[in-house]
């Protein structure tokens, strides 16, 4: 039995979507929203692996914004690393948002397969060769961030903000909206050339409505010379885009936040 995605605010919600599932064994993949958790960046510990988890813990602990007692972390490591001491990307999950939708599910007999977040699932969508690629998405309302992969591998992923498009623009905003968003895209193109030594990207993904990769895909092709793949359809929205891609997640990465 296939579903369409669903997005569920609280607890309560699951139930009734679990109410509508078969009542056979059932397998669930979740992907946390950005308010779930935060990904930061620091330091390798020089400890050993067995002690790597706890080591940061205390590295991020006044560097998140959810209290220490509250913290669920795990860590992954970058493919493409900045200059200087390896980095890691720790990500924190909030317990008191994410421990009482396993607890519920546990009780259910709702087998978890895979736990993600959207910085890792959202590789899958992206061409897997070892070259740089771009994806501008738009994962919630008017909301832009860019996501760099090498290899299917998360590299960075930074929001852009200022830049809003929206359906009741005239051209004229929208196209100034377009010129601060070539400016965001140029100063990421100069980091992973300064930065990470990365050469040019060979191509940029666009996961926004279908209405505005139509109108970006001619225009980001023109400007910056690179192919544009446009992901989402009117068959198949962002949030079914997004779906796919956690289907395609490896379980591998359960822990992952």
């Amino acid at each position: 039995m296939r579903l369409s995605p669903v997005s569920v605010e609280s607890v309560e919600g699951w139930r009734a979507v679990l109410n509508q599932l078969p009542k056979s064994q059932k397998t669930f993949r979740l992907l946390l929203s950005s308010d779930c958790y935060e990904v930061i960046t620091v330091d390798r510990p020089n400890v050993d692996e067995s002690e790597l988890v706890a080591a940061l813990t205390w590295s991020v602990k006044d560097l998140s914004s959810t209290p220490l007692e509250h913290q669920q972390i795990d860590y992954f490591e970058l493919k493409v690393q900045p200059a200087g001491p390896k980095k890691l990307q720790v990500v924190v999950a909030d317990r008191r948002k994410v421990q009482p939708l396993v607890t519920l599910l546990n009780s259910l007999k709702v087998k978890i397969e895979l736990i993600t977040i959207e910085e890792i699932a959202l590789t899958n969508l992206m061409p897997k060769d070892d070259r740089p690629h771009l994806m501008l998405g738009q994962l919630r309302e008017n909301q832009l961030s860019l996501l760099v992969s090498v290899g299917g591998e998360f590299v960075l992923q930074r929001p852009i903000n200022g830049v809003v498009f929206a359906e009741e623009q005239d051209e004229l905003t929208r196209q100034m909206q377009f010129d601060s968003l070539t400016l965001e895209l140029q100063r990421s193109l100069d980091y992973l050339d300064r930065q990470l030594r990365m050469p040019m990207p060979a191509s940029i993904s666009l996961l926004l409505p279908v209405e505005l990769q139509q109108w970006l895909e001619p225009r980001i092709q023109t400007l910056f010379e690179l192919p544009v793949e446009s992901i989402a359809t009117v068959d198949r929205d962002v949030v079914n885009c997004i779906a796919a891609a956690v289907l395609e997640e490896t379980p591998e990465v359960q822990d992952e936040a």
